[in-house]
């Protein structure tokens, strides 16, 4: 495409020590500045082999390279690349959550070629793990977000509705019942499409996915985060530096394996729930109530009919849980997820006989 159809860069103009920011606005570009002053040399100082050199961020509304080729709506960054570890600038969505992302596209751009032995999805992950770090007030959002991105991968996520099944006597007395069901967030991934990915190198991966799905990134950070977890980012960089050593292209995926502690042919809804902890789960509650509510309605049918669905709330008191949480609550200040179950409840056949009302 000619330098007509490239998108012109945003007005406004705002220079730092690490790259200049571009924004429609005065505001968003100062904002943005000074993100991009605290991020770029704490992703230096924390992520080992990186680049010292500036980058330049364009701020844009609809994030594009060409006038008439947005990227979709899903996407809220990316880095521009002259040559495989030579990047341009950094594209960074408007709206949205900013430190998130411009420490996540901070990594793609920074990162240096002695990591070209990491497989090249792997990378979106280690974006998203020195975002957390950089940003703790994101953690449990990007954990949660991510943890739920993972389960196209693993035939869903283990989820428990405990509740009180009505009984005789007060609804205090009522005994506890677990309803067990399977949450999953997108499209089911074939299985061998995770080996696939960790044989791709960052040259290619773009090649053979155009647009990297959610699912993708989810199951990134899960491996990233585990490997972080246990040998550190040092640990997962001198993996790289080891198959370099050994003449390999990329780390084999038996190491990886043992680095994340993880088999990951027999990922399954079970494994994914242990990664969850409740400060997770309550997060995950808030990001796909529309999801849990349908686990939840589902295992709750048998009372229609019998309860209207206020005394479902004020009596049989559903709560979630998944893994070895403790089971987290949901009422009428839970919001998103109160008003999907409502919903959802509502739209339940109706019983074909005359209903009766609880004790």
């Amino acid at each position: 495409m000619g330098v007509a159809c490239l998108a012109p860069p945003p007005p406004i103009v705002v220079d730092t020590p690490y790259g200049a920011v571009r924004a429609a606005s005065r505001g968003k570009a100062d904002e943005v500045a000074e993100l991009l002053v605290r991020l770029a040399p704490a992703v230096k100082s924390v992520l080992p082999g990186t680049q010292d050199r500036a980058i330049d961020v364009w701020v844009q509304e609809r994030l594009a390279v060409y006038r008439f080729h947005q990227r979709p709506d899903s996407v809220r960054g990316f880095t521009l690349l002259d040559a495989e570890f030579d990047a341009k600038r950094i594209h960074l969505q408007e709206s949205g959550q900013s430190p998130w992302y411009l420490a996540h596209e901070l990594v793609h751009a920074l990162i240096g070629p002695s990591w070209s032995p990491l497989p090249g999805i792997l990378e979106e992950g280690l974006g998203d793990v020195i975002a957390e770090r950089l940003n703790p007030e994101y953690e449990e959002h990007i954990r949660a977000h991510r943890l739920l991105n993972a389960s196209a991968f693993t035939g869903g996520v283990e989820l428990e509705v405990v509740y009180r099944e009505p009984g005789v006597g007060s609804w205090r007395q009522w005994p506890e019942r677990t309803v067990s069901g399977v949450l999953q967030v997108g499209s089911a991934v074939d299985p061998a499409t995770l080996g696939e990915l960790l044989r791709t190198p960052r040259s290619d991966l773009h090649r053979r996915w155009a647009d990297i799905p959610e699912s993708f990134y989810g199951i990134s950070w899960l491996i990233v985060s585990r490997m972080v977890e246990r040998i550190g980012l040092d640990g997962v960089y001198g993996l790289c530096q080891q198959a370099r050593a050994s003449g390999l292209e990329l780390v084999p995926v038996a190491w990886i394996e043992e680095a994340a502690e993880l088999e990951l042919e027999r990922l399954d809804p079970a494994f994914l729930a242990s990664c969850f902890d409740r400060r997770a789960l309550s997060t995950a509650l808030f990001l796909q109530p529309e999801a849990f509510a349908e686990v939840a309605v589902d295992a709750l049918a048998p009372l229609h009919g019998t309860l209207a669905f206020g005394d479902v709330y004020r009596r049989v008191r559903p709560a979630f849980r998944l893994g070895q949480t403790s089971p987290v609550q949901v009422g009428v200040n839970s919001g998103p997820v109160y008003r999907s179950m409502r919903q959802a409840w509502q739209t339940l056949p109706q019983p074909l006989v005359g209903t009766t009302t609880a004790p």
